[in-house]
C-alpha cells in the first residue's frame, strides 16, 4: 500500500502540472511541493569540512596526525559515496583521495591508508562489508584498494587484468567489481584475491547485456542492479549473472534517463537511480514501478547538480531526525554527490508527516483525478 501512495503521489504531480516550486531559503524543501502532502525533505548539505566540524576540529583516527586544525578540506569533482553506520566515505576522482566523514562526532579527514601501495590514483566508486573493511574501485591504478575500518591499507584485487573498475561490491565471501572494459562484474574471492567468474553477457537479449556499465549496487537478496549507460537502463541479475529483469530506457520522460548513474537500494527494496542528465534521483519500488522523484533543478536549496553516486540508509535515524522539520518522521536517509556547486553532499530524508492522512488524502484526489482527467492514468499503465 505504501508503494502505492508514492505512486499516486506522482500522479498527482502529473495531473496538477506541478514542478518543483519556489521555496523561501529559511523554510525547509520539500518534495514532492505543496500541495500534495511532502514524502522527502531537503535536510542539510556538505561543501566541505567547515560544513561538519564548524570553524576548527579535532582530527579523528583516519587521520595521520591526532592534533587541532583549521584546514579547510575541500572536495575537487567528488562521485562516489558509501555510507556505514555512522561513517560516510567518498570518492574525490580529481583530486585521487577518499574523504572519511562522521557527522556525529563532527570529523572530516582524508583516508588514513592513502599512501605507499594504497596511494589511490583516480576513486571513483566504493563500497564497505560487514565488518566495515572499505573497498575503493581506482580507474587509474585498475584495481580495487581494500581498507580496514580504521582507514589501514589492506591489500589489492584485480593485478594484472588490465580492467577499468568503475564500481564495486562485498558479501562475505566475494568481492564484485564492476569491470567497463570488459562489461562484466568480475567475481573474486575474497580471502586470496583470485578471479572466479565474470558476470553480465548471459542474456539473449542484447538490451539486457551489460554495455558502457557505470555503477552497481548489491542487496542483501544478493541482487545486482546496474545502471547501463549503453541503453539508457537498469539491468537485474542475481549473483549467479542471470538476468532477472531491466527497466528504464533512454528519453526524457518519467522513468526513463538521459545519462543514469548511481544506484542503491533500501530496506524495503526500493530503487534510487541518479540521472546526471536530468539531475534528479527517481524512485522505483520492487516491480520497477516508478514513484516519484527528487532534486530537480531550480530551487534555492536542495536541487541537484551534476549528481553522481548515492547511497542510503536507514541507520542513525535518531541523528538525522534532528535535521527534519518538525513532525517529519523519518524512515530512510538518501546521501547523493554533486559534482558540481556548492554543496557536493545533499543529505535528503524520506519519510511522513504525522498529522497528514495520506492514505485518506490519495483516495480523495484520485477521486478527482479519475474525474476530471482519466486520460493521465491511462497514460500511466
Amino acid at each position: 500500500m505504501r508503494a502505492i501512495i508514492l505512486l499516486i503521489g506522482s500522479l498527482l504531480l502529473l495531473a496538477t502540472g506541478c514542478a518543483p516550486t519556489t521555496v523561501k531559503p529559511s523554510g525547509p524543501v520539500f518534495f514532492p511541493p505543496a500541495p500534495i502532502p511532502p514524502r522527502i525533505q531537503f535536510l542539510f548539505g556538505i561543501g566541505n569540512s567547515r560544513d561538519v566540524e564548524g570553524e576548527a576540529a579535532q582530527v579523528s583516527l583516519f587521520s595521520m596526525n591526532a592534533v587541532q586544525t583549521d584546514d579547510l578540506k575541500t572536495f575537487s569533482k567528488p562521485y562516489g559515496i558509501t555510507a556505514n553506520g555512522s561513517k560516510i566515505y567518498v570518492a574525490d576522482t580529481i583530486a585521487g583521495r577518499v574523504a572519511a566523514i562522521n557527522l556525529q562526532l563532527k570529523t572530516f579527514v582524508w583516508l588514513k591508508g592513502d599512501f605507499g601501495p594504497g596511494k589511490l590514483g583516480k576513486p571513483i566508486n566504493l563500497s564497505t562489508d560487514q565488518a566495515g573493511n572499505l573497498y575503493v574501485a581506482d580507474t587509474e591504478r585498475k584495481k580495487v584498494l581494500a581498507y580496514d575500518a580504521e582507514g589501514n591499507f589492506l591489500k589489492t584485487y584485480g593485478s594484472g587484468y588490465d580492467m577499468k573498475p568503475v564500481d564495486v561490491a562485498a558479501d562475505a565471501r566475494r568481492l564484485y567489481i564492476l569491470d567497463m572494459s570488459r562489461h562484466k562484474i568480475l567475481v573474486f574471492n575474497k580471502a586470496n584475491g583470485e578471479l572466479i567468474e565474470g558476470l553480465g553477457q548471459d542474456s539473449d537479449n542484447p538490451l539486457e547485456k551489460l554495455y558502457l556499465a557505470t555503477n552497481m549496487a548489491l542487496t542483501k537478496q544478493g541482487l545486482f542492479y546496474v545502471a547501463n549507460a549503453g541503453t539508457g537502463s537498469i539491468i537485474k541479475l542475481d549473483r549467479d549473472g542471470h538476468v532477472l529483469g531491466s527497466f528504464g530506457k533512454m528519453g526524457d520522460g518519467f522513468g526513463q534517463f538521459g545519462r543514469p548513474k548511481g544506484v542503491a537500494i533500501d530496506s524495503k527494496k526500493r530503487a534510487y537511480v541518479v540521472d546526471a542528465s536530468h539531475q534528479n534521483v527517481q524512485i522505483f519500488n520492487h516491480q520497477d514501478r516508478l514513484l516519484m522523484f527528487f532534486g530537480d533543478p531550480g530551487l534555492p536549496r536542495g536541487s541537484l547538480n551534476i549528481p553522481a553516486g548515492i547511497d542510503v540508509t536507514d541507520q542513525d535515524l535518531d541523528f538525522y531526525q534532528q535535521f527534519a522539520a518538525p513532525g517529519f518522521k523519518l524512515e530512510q536517509v538518501m546521501l547523493v554527490v554533486n559534482q558540481v556547486g556548492r554543496y557536493k553532499i545533499n543529505v535528503y530524508g524520506l519519510g511522513k508527516q504525522q498529522e497528514i492522512d495520506y492514505e485518506a488524502y490519495y483516495k480523495k484526489s484520485m477521486e478527482k483525478i479519475r474525474k476530471e482527467n482519466p486520460e493521465q492514468l491511462k497514460k500511466k499503465k
